[in-house]
């Protein structure tokens, strides 16, 4: 980009972190006081994770669902709870679920003034995780799913008077010069250097909660990392980057030598756990936390976890693997492929996380490690799925 088309994306976005003036500072109900809530995104990864553990916290949750009325909302919702294993095992209760059809990019949340008034009368927490993740669309065409989405959820919470959960990424931030890794208070951004719509979406709505907070709006901000499956069920979904990458690299049966990619990879269970926990911390509220694991893995250390899970795989070059990759019109990778060349090229971020395990400490919440028991949890998962080949090997 010239400095004159820089200089314009900047404008852009410092327009787009202009919070609305209607939006002011309120008191909230202490976290024992919740007794219900209303969750976001319910019918995505995280949200499903989410709704679980609130419900297991003894919660009635009022989801805000997509569809042509009540009785398709539940069933969407129902149905992402069973992709994701989250019926098994123990009973759910469903019967404190209460389901609101809507569309939180809409105003007043896609819901009838009648309708948006009798749900913020009810909740005292909202727990906005609901995102359009999408590494290959423009900022301009997630600013409405994402910023304006952002502004409606922070009129509901003033509305209701609740305190906002607000779930952000670790992708606002660039790599720090020194290698340092990024802790819960560092700078983040500019947007105008981060390479993905979807995480300059998330930069823009993170300046808007950030100005609430400063006008006197109680609200938390988490910030998963590279979320993968869960630990023990093996639950992951299909179109993780990671996860496409290294089941494309199955699918050419080679991977490419030294090539430059770590990710710091968190299993969903302690993301969800995290932030269920801090949410009913009266000493956490108001705070910046991430929920990361304690190292990242890098390429070698995903081949070597392929490897010992049964997949036979034979190093090649990077180009030789981009050409078998662009072989395949099937392969997984090959819509991502600009992003992975770009991936290889960019220093990533590493991230801290000292404030989140400090205000965990005493509770049972802590992050399980991706090791070889883990990571055959989720090979498993996607072979029971038919999304990847069983492993031939041992």
């Amino acid at each position: 980009m010239t400095s004159t088309t820089l200089k314009g994306v900047a404008e852009e976005f410092d327009a787009d972190t202009v919070l609305a003036d209607d939006i002011t500072g309120y008191d909230a109900p202490a976290p024992q006081e919740v007794s219900e809530v209303l969750l976001t995104g319910a019918t995505g990864f995280l949200g499903a994770f989410l709704l679980r553990d609130l419900l297991e916290r003894g919660l009635v949750v009022h989801c805000l669902v997509r569809g042509k009325d009540a009785e398709t909302a539940r069933t969407r919702l129902t149905a992402n709870l069973e992709r994701y294993d989250l019926l098994e095992g123990p009973r759910l209760d469903l019967d404190r679920v209460r389901v609101h059809t809507g569309d939180v990019a809409q105003p007043r949340l896609g819901m009838t003034d009648e309708a948006h008034a009798a749900l913020a009368a009810r909740v005292d927490a909202v727990y906005h995780a609901a995102a359009k993740v999408n590494f290959l669309t423009v900022y301009k065409w997630l600013r409405k799913a994402t910023v304006d989405a952002t502004h409606e959820v922070l009129r509901f919470s003033q509305a209701a008077r609740a305190t906002l959960h607000h779930v952000s990424t670790t992708g606002v931030f660039l790599p720090a010069e020194d290698g340092t890794p990024r802790g819960e208070l560092g700078r983040t951004g500019p947007p105008e250097d981060l390479a993905l719509g979807y995480t300059r979406s998330k930069w823009v709505s993170e300046q808007l909660v950030l100005e609430a907070r400063r006008r006197g709006v109680p609200v938390t901000i988490h910030r998963p990392g590279q979320v993968w499956g869960d630990s023990r069920s093996g639950a992951c979904q299909p179109n993780d980057f990671v996860w496409r990458f290294m089941k494309g690299a199955i699918q050419t049966g080679v991977y490419p030598r030294r090539f430059r990619l770590r990710m710091n990879m968190v299993p969903i269970d302690y993301v969800s756990a995290a932030i269920v926990a801090l949410s009913r911390d009266p000493e956490a509220l108001g705070g910046v936390y991430h929920q990361v694991s304690p190292r990242s893995l890098d390429a070698d250390e995903l081949l070597g976890l392929l490897r010992r899970a049964g997949y036979d795989l034979k190093e090649t070059s990077t180009l030789r693997w981009m050409k078998a990759v662009a072989a395949d019109v099937n392969n997984s990778m090959l819509p991502l492929m600009r992003v992975l060349v770009d991936t290889e090229k960019t220093e990533l971020a590493e991230f801290a996380d000292e404030l989140t395990r400090e205000r965990l400490k005493g509770t049972d919440v802590t992050c399980p490690d991706i090791d070889d028991r883990v990571f055959a949890a989720y090979v498993g998962y996607f072979v029971r799925n038919g999304m990847l080949p069983a492993p031939t090997g041992r």
